[in-house]
């Protein structure tokens, strides 16, 4: 897999051509609390549909292997989740907080990830 080269917010918003995320609310502030960021999972779960859609389309380029991402070792659907949510609500992606991710058993009930809202459309 070919390497690509990191891509600004703006490229990142247009989406990632032929490839979609769909995620909700509560996945992006599971994952974002997961890895030690608090603040911005209390973001997450009051964004709007279009700024969950945002964070969709950076997810899309950070789902692709080849994509730059600040993780060492293996990356999970959480990483990327909270690595674009950052993106979008900071202008550029940074390191997560935490490496490793927090126990679930002591997440907030508020970040308990629910499926997407199959109706929801942006």
């Amino acid at each position: 897999m070919q390497p690509l080269e990191p891509l600004g917010l703006t490229e990142l918003l247009r989406g990632r051509p032929r490839f979609q995320v769909f995620t909700s609310r509560s996945q992006v502030a599971a994952a974002l609390w997961d890895f030690g960021e608090d603040d911005l999972a209390a973001r997450a779960i009051a964004a709007t549909d279009a700024e969950l859609a945002a964070v969709e389309r950076i997810s899309a380029w950070y789902e692709h292997p080849g994509y730059p991402l600040p993780v060492d070792g293996r990356i999970t659907h959480r990483h990327v989740e909270a690595l674009a949510a950052v993106t979008f609500f900071e202008g550029s992606v940074r390191p997560l907080a935490r490496t490793r991710r927090r126990p679930e058993r002591d997440r907030p009930a508020a970040y308990t990830p629910l499926p997407p809202d199959p109706g929801r459309t942006v």
